[in-house]
């Protein structure tokens, strides 16, 4: 057994949680060197004398908390940054004594995927992150209180747990007119986050040890939830036409890979490299998705802040056999307290994923629904989406040019279409990690690019402008310039 492992068969701690604990340690203790291997899972499971799936839950953990990337074929790497002394983030404390456990579930479920990626998350210029000065007090003011007098009898109770009819019938003409999405109000299902659409999507549909195929680089929130169900992670090249399936594909046809159960995507603006995926990609992954049998997740992230371009219609619509399941959110447009997300489902999913969604208990408040059907019906919405994306457009082009002049004309600048946040892709051999923390001691919450990988990363920075100004994008692009020339920020790749 290695000296770093020492492992307690009859203790109370299952052994993928000791494992995992361990070798964390033995990580950020520097045994591993800066960017070194771990054993593979088949070679620590024999010296080990337990399970391959005992060892594999314990590199998934550390996988969720931004520690490793794991593979398939390879040994896990450690990620840039983490295998050096630091103290421990989003871990829980060891388990004593008689003291309650986590599962190796409920270790995944708490793991901090965000960790590695966000060295401050309260700082500015984080991604994700609408201005909440945009949002419309008054107008939401009096859609609620029209809710608050309208809310009465059953539906203020227990009723109508997936949604209010009057809010499903809504978003149902909503949806089918600005999106190109085919569902009736039966097939609306509203929830209080797209991350709660997330997990109960992965705990209704994949078996723990299913293989979801993700976008690389991906949505971490989506991480989290597949994560925690158990599943397997493997990541979806994302090229200039979008996500790619053209390599996995093979591999499942080869025998190298297990057919996904899930494919989740953001295809009207990838998220995080803000891509739009082209009609010829996206016909070739729901073909894709039809021969393989798997069920499509589309995110449809940030698709109410396109200015530049004709805007494609979901992938939903394009879909033929109910093997696309639409998701969105209200958190980006309107404010993430609102807590409202909502789904369009295959028809035969509808009734089992309400009940299942009832027995997690992620609902959305009644009053919030009500109040959202009724400043969609009046039309304040649509006025308000096109009032914030003319001020987004705005802000994404002062932080640009406040980035050229700094960093010159080779920066790696690819300005979105659309969205919150640009990725800015930085020269190889380029320690973004490092950097995203010598950012946050600045007051910054720009994390690293790298983050965004399952397996071989670019490096480069997720810069949020909801709420930039003028001076802010000057002093960002400054400070960024200036630690760019320091050589402490390079690293071997």
């Amino acid at each position: 057994m290695p000296s770093y492992l020492q492992l307690e068969r009859d203790g109370a701690a299952p052994l993928p949680e000791q494992i995992y604990r361990q070798l964390l340690g033995a990580i950020r203790s520097g045994h591993f060197g800066k960017a070194g291997r771990l054993p593979s899972s088949r070679a620590l499971a024999a010296e080990l004398e337990v399970s391959r799936n005992t060892v594999n839950a314990a590199y998934e953990l550390l996988r969720a908390e931004g520690v490793v990337s794991v593979k398939a074929g390879a040994a896990p790497a450690i990620l840039p940054g983490t295998g050096e002394p630091q103290k421990a983030v989003g871990v829980p404390p060891p388990a004593t004594g008689k003291a309650p456990l986590l599962s190796t579930r409920g270790l995944a479920l708490s793991a901090n995927v965000r960790a590695a990626a966000y060295s401050r998350p309260d700082g500015l210029l984080q991604p994700g992150v609408p201005d909440e000065a945009l949002f419309p007090r008054d107008l939401w003011a009096r859609s609620l209180r029209r809710a608050a007098r309208s809310v009465v009898g059953r539906q203020a109770v227990y009723d109508h747990f997936e949604g209010l009819p009057v809010l499903r019938q809504v978003l149902a003409r909503y949806l089918a007119a600005e999106r190109g999405v085919v569902a009736e109000e039966g097939q609306i299902i509203v929830t209080g986050s797209s991350q709660a659409a997330l997990a109960l999507i992965a705990l209704s549909l994949a078996e723990p040890g299913e293989t979801v195929w993700m976008e690389e680089p991906g949505y971490l929130g989506a991480r989290a939830a597949f994560t925690a169900a158990g599943l397997t992670l493997r990541p979806l090249p994302v090229d200039s036409e979008g996500a790619n399936p053209a390599a996995l594909e093979a591999a499942v046809a080869e025998g190298r890979e297990a057919p996904p159960r899930l494919i989740y995507l953001t295809p009207s603006h990838q998220y995080p490299t803000g891509v739009r995926m082209t009609l010829p990609r996206r016909l070739a992954l729901l073909e894709a998705a039809r021969r393989l049998g798997a069920v499509v997740v589309e995110d449809d992230y940030d698709s109410e802040f396109l200015w530049r371009g004709r805007p494609l219609a979901a992938l939903q619509g394009l879909g033929q056999a109910g093997e696309v399941i639409y998701l969105a959110t209200s958190a980006k447009s309107l404010l993430p307290g609102l807590r409202l997300a909502y789904m369009a489902v295959p028809g035969p999913l509808a009734g089992p994923l309400r009940l299942a969604l009832r027995n997690l208990g992620a609902l959305a408040n009644v009053h919030a629904q009500a109040a959202l059907a009724d400043f969609i019906d009046a039309g304040h919405y649509r006025a308000h989406l096109r009032r914030i994306a003319r001020s987004y457009e705005e802000r994404c082009q002062m932080l640009v040019a406040a980035l050229g002049r700094h960093l010159g004309p080779g920066a790696g600048i690819e300005p979105p279409t659309g969205g919150l946040q640009i990725a800015l892709n930085l020269p190889a051999g380029t320690d973004d990690f490092a950097l995203s923390r010598a950012l946050a001691a600045r007051g910054y919450s720009v994390p690293a690019l790298s983050a965004y990988y399952l397996g071989p990363s670019v490096p480069g920075l997720l810069i949020g402008f909801g709420a930039v100004t003028p001076a802010l994008a000057e002093r960002f692009a400054g400070t960024l310039a200036g630690l760019l020339k320091d050589p402490a920020f390079a690293v071997s790749r």
